[in-house]
Parts: structure tokens; C-alpha cells; sequence
């Protein structure tokens, strides 16, 4: 069977390719964990807490798998200690938390085993879309190449600028399929849904291609992908509808005519998203603890020129067929995907407070521009044996980010880690505290927490902390002396931690009229 315009036909050969460097990837992005257990930093002293990559963010991953493996669909923001009503979002991870429960494995240990997962499905859906696009293998696999483990020059960055400082390829995961890899379950899937979905567009909307959307031809997928993608995340959908919505009314205005069938291909995109759409817009506005939620949440994207180091060689690479895409404005592939690129560029700069999470899946047009770039450009400046050699000579330049990315953790100190003392009393207080007990602690402590007792703390996370200016004052005077009572009855505390880190703050003076309820070595919990 020969690939077509319209058809999409990999090899046997080629998925053994694609699965064999796949699992390479996924067993590097496992290389940090070995280190973990062989180094000895889970030894007497330190207690390993589940996630190396972001651990501010994973440790609310894994509080809401805890409140799925409870029983509970809907979540509550447990690094906080105000009562709220329970809402519908991220349900991937109760749902992790509930699969965790049904086949009795830990919740830490399913959440990277579903990264494992979820980490496959996008590297076999990224290269889906090179096969929608490409016939030629070799096209193919240079785009999968690019686009899994393309990164940028923030490693330069760092060492001239001595700081991360926001450069996308180290703090913005969700641009980065590798990346994604090393953080969480929901940003590969992301990706793998987009890969999905652009594949279906860039066949839908090829010159020739008059289908009205039906079963067969991807349209139930695409209606299916939209619905789980306004689950997974919800902001990778809007750059990718508007590129949507943009093209169908291009192609209006250049026939000279409306056309319906494109106009159903893009209702099928946006209904299935729509009713998600409706409810987050009302959770923001009526649930007072989602809209301080969403007024914390604050993820800017970094400068311009930043931004642009963040992308590095595959951006350099994408710039002549990027310009190509501009002049000629051709209608296969191109078209969709010039416009998907722009839009994600206005997204992430135009003014609001979540423009780096409409970054999602960026390296997706930069990697396809960049190996029509090569094919097309670069290629014809380089003699044909030597065409390969140059992609080897440029991949260290692409990938040494990933190589801060995969050490940057390899240190033991708190984020990842905590002194094994304050796991003990996570076993304890996850035996004797109840879901709406709130425990008072420090913000590294406090952060681990819920994810280990199931419990409410109260501060711990820069977001999901409501308030959290307030509580991060309340707590550090607590623990150096200042207002003892009135922080206990104000969040009718119910269990307190002292340990190092609380020594650290300041005085145990606050203490004096607490009854001690649980005591190990340097760690004593306190009731009041």
C-alpha cells in the first residue's frame, strides 16, 4: 500500500523506528531516578518526595490523585485551608487516583507509569502528523527528531546571563515534547491530541479534499480529541480554533463563496469544547475559591528576544521555510500550520496572566517548518553525504538544554526532597488526619503535605494557596513567636509539624501550649 493525499500509511519498519528511539527517550527522561537510588540521597537522612521535575506543581498532581484514590471525581484546592465547593478540573489525575485504588498500585508510582504511557502516545502521534505530511521517510524522521528533542539556547543563556530567567526550553515545558515528558501525564497527552488533530485538519483541508466530516474520516476523532483536549487543557485549544477559524474564513474570502463543509468541520472542532468552555468561564466568576485561584495564577511569557533564544537552532533551522510559508501561502499543510504558529505567537504576548500556557505544542510548527527548511534550503548547500553529518554536528546545540533540564535536580535539597523524619509523620498523619484537617507547617513542608496525607495545609503552593501572600506571613510569624493563637483558631488548625525546617524559621515558642501526639526523631506533630 502506497501513501496518498488523503491517506496516511506508516510501515511496520517505521513504527519499530519510531518505538525503538521513543523508548530511548523515555527510559533518558527515567536516567535522573536511577541517581535517586543509587546515589544514596534516599538514604537515612533524606526521604525522596515523588517528583523530580517542577515539584511545586507535582505535588499538586499527586494531591488530587490522593483525593481520586479517596474516591472523590471532583477536587478541592488542598493547599489551602478555606472550605470551597469541589470543582471539575485536571480530572485526569482523581482519575489516575481512582485506576490507583482499582489495581492497588501507589499513586506516585501510577503517575509515572502513566507519564510512561503518555509519553509513547505523543512520540507514535508526533510522527503520525510527519506521515500525514511527508511520504518520504526521511522527512519523516527528521521531523520527529526535531520535534521531540529540539530545544533552545537557554543553556548559552544561562551561562552568559547566570540565571534561567524564564527561557522557555528551561521553565516552559509544555512547548517541549521531551520536556513534557519529564514533568507530568497531562502535557504529553496534550500534545498527542494536537499531533491528532492537526493531522486531520492539514488532510481536511487539502486542495481536492471536499469530505463532509463523518466517522470514517476523522471526524468523529476530531470531535473526540477536542472534548479530552478541553479536559486535558484547555488553553492549547484556543491558538490551535482561532488557526482554525482564521482558515476556513481565508478560504472563504479566496473562493469568493462560504463554504459550509468547512464551516462543519470547524463546529465539529469547537462544540464538543464548547459546554467545558462555558463551565470554566462561570468557575472563575462564581466560585470565589477558583477565581483567586485564576487571579494567582499568573504564568507571563519571558522578553521577546528571550523567547526567541528559548527556540534556538530548530527556530534558525524553520526561518527559510517560514519565510517560504509567508511569500507563497501554499494551501497543502502550509496554510494551516503558518497560521497555527502565528496565532500561538499573539497568544503568548498579547495581555494576559496565562500567556505561557497558549505555548503548548509550539515546537510542533517550528519543527515542520524547519524540516521543510532543510529539505527544501539547507540541504542544497551541503553535499549529499555529508547531509546527515551536519544533522549530528547541530544536535548538541539543540539538546544541551535538556542535559541542565536532566541535572538541575540531582541536588538534595527541598523541593524534591525532605528530611526522611517529616515522611514518617506524612504515614502517621495519612493513618489519623481526616481530608478537611488542616495542618500548619512549613511552605517546603506544607507543599508535600496534602500529597502524602491527604490532609489541608495551610500554605504551600505560589497558586493553589489562596491568599498566599497572607498565609506565607501568617505562617513564618507563627513559627518565629508572633500570633499563636489567632492563626490556630483563625484556620481552626488541627495538627501542627515542627521539624528542622520549622527550627529554621525561628522559635518554638508557639508550641509551649501545644500537646505533643506524635514524635519521631527530629519531627513532632502537635495537636492543639
Amino acid at each position: 500500500m502506497q501513501p496518498t493525499r488523503d491517506n496516511v500509511y506508516v510501515t511496520p519498519a517505521e513504527w519499530r523506528w519510531v518505538i525503538i528511539v521513543a523508548s530511548f527517550l523515555v527510559i533518558l527522561a527515567f536516567v535522573p531516578f536511577l541517581w535517586v537510588g543509587l546515589s544514596g540521597s534516599g538514604g537515612e537522612q533524606w526521604q525522596f518526595m515523588g517528583v523530580l521535575n517542577n515539584p511545586m506543581d507535582g505535588a499538586t498532581y499527586l494531591s488530587k490523585m490522593l483525593q481520586g484514590y479517596d474516591g472523590s471525581w471532583l477536587i478541592h484546592f488542598q493547599h489551602t485551608p478555606e472550605d470551597h465547593n469541589a470543582m471539575l478540573l485536571q480530572i485526569l489525575y482523581p482519575f489516575l487516583g481512582q485506576l490507583s485504588q482499582v489495581v492497588s498500585i501507589p499513586p506516585i508510582a501510577l503517575f509515572h507509569a502513566a507519564r510512561v504511557v503518555a509519553s509513547l502516545i505523543m512520540y507514535m502521534a508526533l510522527y503520525h502528523f510527519a506521515a500525514t505530511i511527508w511520504p518520504r521517510r526521511r522527512s519523516r524522521q527528521i521531523f520527529f527528531i526535531i520535534v521531540s528533542i529540539g530545544s533552545g539556547l537557554g543553556w548559552l543563556y544561562t551561562i552568559l546571563a547566570g540565571d534561567v530567567g524564564g527561557v522557555p526550553d528551561l521553565t516552559i515545558p509544555e512547548m517541549f515534547p521531551f520536556y513534557s515528558s519529564l514533568v507530568n501525564v497531562h502535557f504529553p497527552l496534550t500534545i498527542a491530541c494536537l499531533a491528532l488533530m492537526s493531522s486531520i485538519i492539514v488532510i481536511t483541508f487539502r486542495p481536492g479534499c471536499t469530505d463532509d466530516p463523518s466517522m470514517g474520516n476523522g471526524g468523529l476523532l476530531l470531535a473526540v480529541l477536542s472534548f479530552v483536549l478541553s479536559l486535558l487543557y484547555p488553553q492549547s485549544l484556543v491558538p490551535f480554533g482561532i488557526a482554525v477559524v482564521l482558515l476556513v474564513a481565508y478560504r472563504s474570502f479566496h473562493a469568493r463563496k462560504f463554504k459550509m463543509r468547512d464551516v462543519r468541520w470547524l463546529l465539529l472542532l469547537g462544540l464538543p469544547a464548547l459546554p467545558l468552555a462555558v463551565y470554566y468561564v462561570a468557575l472563575v466568576n462564581y466560585n470565589p475559591a477558583a477565581a483567586e485561584w485564576n487571579r494567582q495564577n499568573i504564568t507571563l511569557s519571558p522578553s521577546i528576544i528571550v523567547f526567541l533564544l528559548g527556540l534556538g537552532v530548530p527556530l534558525l533551522m524553520a526561518l527559510p521555510g517560514i519565510l517560504r510559508s509567508l511569500r507563497r501561502f501554499e494551501p497543502d499543510g502550509d496554510q494551516f500550520v503558518i497560521i497555527w504558529l502565528v496565532v500561538i505567537f499573539l497568544a503568548m504576548f498579547l495581555p494576559n496572566n496565562t500567556q505561557r500556557r497558549f505555548g503548548a505544542g509550539l515546537m510542533m510548527p517550528i519543527a515542520y517548518f524547519a524540516t521543510r527548511a532543510l529539505e527544501g534550503y539547507w540541504f542544497n548547500f551541503v553535499n549529499r553525504r555529508w547531509r546527515y553529518r551536519l544533522l549530528i554536528a547541530v544536535a548538541p546545540a539543540m539538546t544541551m538544554s535538556y542535559v541542565l533540564v536532566l541535572l538541575g535536580n540531582l541536588t538534595v535539597t527541598s523541593g524534591p526532597f525532605l528530611q526522611r523524619d517529616y515522611a514518617v509523620a506524612f504515614q502517621w498523619l495519612r493513618q489519623t488526619a481526616k481530608s478537611q484537617d488542616v495542618i500548619l507547617a512549613a511552605p517546603d513542608v506544607g507543599l508535600w503535605v496534602p500529597a502524602w496525607t491527604g490532609a489541608r495545609v495551610v500554605a504551600g503552593h505560589p497558586f493553589e494557596t489562596l491568599y498566599v501572600e497572607e498565609k506565607l506571613e501568617q505562617t513564618y510569624g507563627w513559627y518565629e513567636g508572633q500570633n499563636c493563637a489567632d492563626v490556630i483558631e483563625q484556620y481552626d488548625v488541627r495538627y501542627i509539624i515542627v521539624g528542622p525546617q520549622e527550627r529554621d524559621m525561628g522559635s518554638d515558642a508557639c508550641t509551649s501550649d501545644l500537646t505533643p501526639v506524635f514524635e519521631y526523631n527530629s519531627v513532632t506533630v502537635y495537636s492543639p
